[in-house]
């Protein structure tokens, strides 16, 4: 979804294909009969009689006979798609093909379920809150009545099955050290801590070690094949300024359709004026080390990109106006997930930024828009030189 098409539908009135909720649905830490409200328009969508998707628009007021009105809703109170999907399919007799995203519009936060036309009836496999099972909720107009499913005769004559076979496509947050997806809305606590300046910094002087008869043996701390790194204060502070500010990331991209989607290939766009930085993790300064090997750049290292590219290969490229970043997933079979590289992501200055994209495939008609948010809350600091000074000595990668 992207705030062009999101305008055009400010100006359609509720019907089978639209409805206005000017408040988030209660979900998280709802009773059955409150997330009931939100089940049955979801059913009642998925079954209506139309010929095109259906959109819900949360923290959207309905103007009739003119264009609504966006009060928009908090970022802290959007649906996690993961869960929204997993709550639904798992009452359901089939698979609801519907999507959760959260968009930024007109400086204001809302939510928009989207609902494919799909197979029907659609219907639960168990009683839930106010929905009863096996019943056949329908929207009708501008509403879903739950004392009004549909008749025998309507259920017969439902389209047995989707208008088209096109591939349908879901992105989000992922896990980075298992495959847990973690939905389109990711926040947390970063420091942006301003370093000493390079020249004030000292070098790394060695320990001195008394041996026998109080004869220095600092010398004999390093080998032929090492030395001293004089730089090893200026790495740590590059390292701290990192660790502190940077925070990894990984999406994971799935095909939830029913058809398998060809050639899929994420393309997402940050504009350098949102301050965001992304940036590969080869990039990323890592512990520094007090000794340096002697020997280093004698060992040969392949260097570049693999000839074959890995599924869920992460490039970034970056010019005056962008960072770009360009995931190729491969074929995706209905089901299946692919997880991208890791990226390191940053901002120096609280806030949220919207992360714009397109997932494009073989097989779709259209490239699909999507929105992921992340929320940064950034602590601001100065570290003196003795304060890196003393600094105890940063674990190795690995170690």
């Amino acid at each position: 979804m992207n705030n062009e098409v999101f305008e055009r539908l400010l100006y359609e009135e509720e019907s089978t294909t639209i409805d206005f909720k000017k408040e988030q649905y209660r979900f998280v830490k709802a009773t059955e009969q409150e997330k009931s409200e939100l089940l049955k328009d979801i059913l009642g969508f998925a079954n209506a009689w139309r010929r095109s998707e259906a959109y819900i628009l949360v923290g959207v007021e309905e103007v009739r006979g003119g264009r609504g009105k966006v009060v928009g809703i908090s970022a802290k109170v959007h649906l996690d798609d993961h869960a929204l999907q997993q709550f639904v399919n798992n009452l359901t007799n089939r698979p609801v093909r519907f999507q959760y995203e959260a968009l930024g519009f007109e400086g204001k936060q809302v939510g928009i379920i989207r609902i494919e036309e799909q197979t029907r009836p659609i219907y639960l496999r168990r009683d839930y809150g106010k929905l009863t099972k096996d019943e056949v909720y329908v929207r009708r107009g501008s509403s879903t009545d739950p004392t009004k499913p549909a008749s025998p005769d309507e259920i017969s004559q439902m389209h047995v099955g989707p208008g088209h076979l096109a591939a349908e496509l879901a992105i989000e947050f992922a896990e980075i050290e298992r495959d847990g997806a973690l939905g389109t809305y990711l926040s947390w606590d970063a420091e942006f801590c301003e370093m000493p300046a390079r020249d004030s910094v000292p070098d790394l002087l060695p320990r001195r070690h008394s041996g026998p008869f109080g004869i220095d043996l600092s010398a004999l701390e390093y080998s032929v094949t090492s030395r001293l790194n004089d730089d090893y204060f200026r790495e740590l502070a590059d390292y701290e300024f990192a660790r502190r500010l940077l925070r990894p990331i990984r999406l994971v991209v799935r095909n939830v359709g029913h058809v398998a989607a060809n050639n899929v290939r994420v393309e997402m766009a940050v504009p350098a004026s949102a301050g965001v930085l992304v940036i590969r993790p080869s990039r990323v300064p890592g512990p520094p080390k007090r000794r340096k090997d002697s020997l280093v750049g004698l060992s040969s290292k392949a260097v570049g990109p693999a000839v074959r590219r890995r599924e869920g290969a992460a490039d970034i490229v970056e010019n005056d106006e962008r960072v770009g970043v360009v995931i190729d997933c491969g074929h995706l079979q209905p089901g299946r997930r692919i997880w991208s590289d890791v990226l390191y992501v940053g901002k120096a200055d609280s806030g949220e930024v919207a992360l714009q994209g397109l997932i494009l495939a073989d097989n779709l008609p259209q490239p699909k828009d999507f929105t992921l948010t992340v929320s940064v809350s950034v602590t601001k600091k100065t570290m003196t030189v003795d304060e890196l000074c003393s600094l105890p000595e940063a674990p190795l990668r690995g170690d």
